[in-house]
């Protein structure tokens, strides 16, 4: 497959994972973004020179909206959300408008795209990882270690400062700035998400986003997708992580990794997590990550939560990135109906490993599939 066919098909294959038929109306404009890049020759054909590695699809997404949010061309404009407003209404005159405002821009959205790395933030992915802590954990009481690998802005890192709101069910602090619901599909119950007090936390990010500075948290924003929940929910996981400050390594998730565990005190077992950071990691790299938390499994038990779409990256992919055995019924749901996450638990002990398939979940966290067996 050519790259533009591959740019395309990733677009779509994006368009039908975040807004399938029955999804709320105000994923409209995120399938039709998808569905006007990946039908934009021009646009196509000036994203050939982006490598497939840093995602141009997705790129061009962020671009478009980084620009339109900047410049605020009518009528497209107000078709895009702002945090902490509802979600404005969604109609025919949108693909015209946002095709003109491509083709009168693509030197623009080509040199943003050239210039940046896209970072989707989405900190209600946090759920299904704070599901998989729960599942995994050992005794609830006892402290733990927090390593985020691919951190990004940190969201992840405060995993126990947000209240979950799933299937009718709230946990997590009274008084949380943030609460994250999410619905429950499938015939499985899910774990109850009640975290173990994290004692140290630390992320793992090649380029740290600075909460701090203005413009960065302006492509952050434009990395989120154009509907209105999750632009607020980044809103205020920002805010958040501004007033809780949590120390953020600067290097490969990969190499970085031996000696940030290697820093952590020896007495406590660590919760290594992954929100689509491996997806993005070469088949050698991904073997090197798993090698690395083994060899750290010599001294401590190890225990790696992922929640990564399906690899090769695109509507071919069949594999976990964890190599957890996946049934055939979820590949072809998979490939037939867009991207979703699969979440998988890998824990090392003392030269022993075990994994296993917890779930499946919306790209933005909206719902949640328990997969295993019905936990007790």
């Amino acid at each position: 497959m050519s790259g533009g066919n591959v740019i395309r098909a990733q677009a779509l294959e994006v368009a039908a994972g975040w807004s399938p038929p029955g999804a709320p109306e105000s994923w409209q404009l995120t399938a039709a973004l998808f569905r006007l890049i990946a039908g934009h020759e021009e646009l196509i054909s000036a994203l050939a020179d982006v490598p497939a590695d840093q995602l141009p699809a997705m790129l061009a997404s962020a671009a478009i909206c980084f620009l339109v949010r900047r410049e605020q061309p009518r009528p497209l404009a107000r078709y895009f959300p702002e945090p902490g407003r509802p979600q404005p209404p969604f109609g025919p005159g949108f693909d015209l408008a946002a095709r003109d405002f491509v083709s009168g821009h693509l030197a623009e959205l080509t040199a943003l795209c050239q210039g940046h790395r896209y970072q989707m933030n989405e900190v209600a992915r946090c759920t299904q990882i704070a599901l998989g802590i729960a599942a995994a954990r050992g005794d609830p009481a006892a402290p733990v270690a927090l390593l985020d690998l691919g951190t990004g802005a940190g969201l992840g890192l405060r995993l126990d400062r947000y209240r979950y709101a799933i299937d009718g069910t709230s946990t997590g602090p009274p008084d949380a700035a943030l609460t994250l619901a999410c619905q429950k599909r499938g015939q499985y119950r899910t774990p109850r998400p009640a975290l173990p007090p994290i004692a140290i936390r630390a992320g793992i990010e090649a380029d740290p986003v600075d909460l701090q500075n203005p413009e960065a948290v302006a492509w952050l924003q434009s990395c989120s997708p154009p509907e209105a929940s999750a632009l607020t929910r980044l809103a205020a996981a920002v805010e958040v992580a501004r007033a809780t400050p949590a120390p953020v390594v600067h290097g490969d998730a990969v190499s970085a990794l031996p000696e940030v565990i290697a820093s952590l005190p020896p007495d406590l077992p660590v919760l290594v997590t992954d929100a689509y950071l491996a997806v993005f990691l070469p088949e050698a790299q991904r073997a090197q990550l798993a090698d690395a938390l083994a060899d750290a499994a010599r001294t401590r038990p190890v225990t790696w939560l992922s929640l990564n779409p399906l690899v090769p990256l695109g509507p071919a992919g069949r594999d976990s990135v964890q190599g957890l055995a996946l049934p055939d019924w979820l590949v072809c749901d998979y490939q037939r109906n867009g991207v979703f996450a699969v979440l998988g638990e890998r824990t090392f002990t003392a030269g022993a490993q075990q994994a296993r398939l917890l779930a499946r979940a919306h790209p933005s966290g909206q719902w949640v599939e328990w997969l295993a067996r019905p936990c007790h």
